[in-house]
């Protein structure tokens, strides 16, 4: 018996990494024309890390499976199927990939970018897409690459910037704030008893990682929003060299120990710096306080 899903469905293809204002184009794309053909959206990537897949390399995500499907979901995707990146399914051919998924989905039209790939070594175009689905009577919507300034907005340039610890930037490209997701450690408590307690927690090894340095951001608990100050790095004022993301939530008061939290970042705020005393990081810490809490974000 065929497991072939029946419902209509417009298809969504791309890695979408970093879902970034290109990315959300071509999903927003797809959901408009679900909508109009009583259609459901199912959003097409890969799980896993493709591109370390194809070069055999250490490359890191801005985003992991799980974060990026629940951004898939808040951009209206009905489901979110993440195609295998083992060599067997990557050495497919391009009609051989789009066949598999023809498969498993009633598909009625694709949405992808003008310069989507698919298929072994990327040789399948968007010009091969078209023709394909010509063959079987569906639609292609093509979205055109969009561009900050002279640059394509690209993961490419999103990881960049991250390097930098440019996250306001990275912001403008996203349409969101950058965001990291983890599970609440218990550790010294040195904060707390500096009166900043923070929420900790240990961004996993397959993240892009920020720029060593504090920012300021945000974190949703219970529903409410708390304006943040974020320590990304290693603590050098007690010799603690293991990257950590620190966060004081302003005006929180509460215990979030083994629960997952989201912090958002909107802005950098200064570099890491090593201090010659807790008070001396106290002081610091409080004008970084009054700093973000006349922030006014967009």
């Amino acid at each position: 018996m065929s497991d072939k899903i029946l419902t209509p469905t417009v298809i969504a293809l791309g890695y979408f990494d970093s879902v970034h204002k290109g990315h959300q184009k071509v999903i927003k794309r797809a959901k408009e024309f679900a909508l109009k053909n009583n259609a459901s959206l199912t959003v097409v990537s890969f799980g896993g890390n493709l591109r370390a897949a194809l070069s055999n390399g250490e490359e890191k995500l801005v985003y992991t499976c799980r974060e990026r499907q629940l951004l898939y979901e808040e951009l209206g995707a009905d489901n979110v199927f993440f195609l295998p990146t083992n060599k067997t399914f990557l050495n497919r051919g391009k009609v051989s990939f789009l066949n598999y998924i023809n498969q498993k989905f009633n598909v009625i039209a694709y949405a992808c970018g003008e310069d989507y790939r698919f298929g072994r070594c990327g040789k399948g175009s968007v010009d091969d897409l078209v023709k394909y689905a010509k063959s079987k009577n569906q639609k292609v919507l093509i979205e055109k690459i969009l561009s900050s300034g002279d640059d394509k907005i690209s993961t490419t340039l999103i990881k960049k910037l991250l390097t930098d610890g440019k996250v306001k930037e990275v912001k403008s490209l996203l349409g969101r704030a950058y965001s990291l997701s983890g599970v609440v450690i218990k550790d010294r408590q040195v904060g707390k008893n500096l009166g900043f307690p923070t929420l900790n927690i240990i961004p996993v090894s397959e993240k892009h990682p920020l720029k060593s340095a504090v920012y300021a951001g945000h974190c949703i608990v219970f529903g409410k929003e708390y304006k943040a100050i974020i320590n990304y790095g290693a603590r050098p004022t007690f010799a603690l060299n293991e990257v950590v993301v620190e966060a004081h939530l302003l005006g929180f008061d509460g215990d979030l120990y083994g629960k997952e939290i989201t912090l958002y970042f909107d802005e950098y705020l200064r570099e890491v710096m090593k201090f010659n005393s807790a008070n001396e990081l106290k002081l610091r810490l409080e004008k970084d306080l009054k700093k973000v809490e006349e922030m006014q974000y967009d």
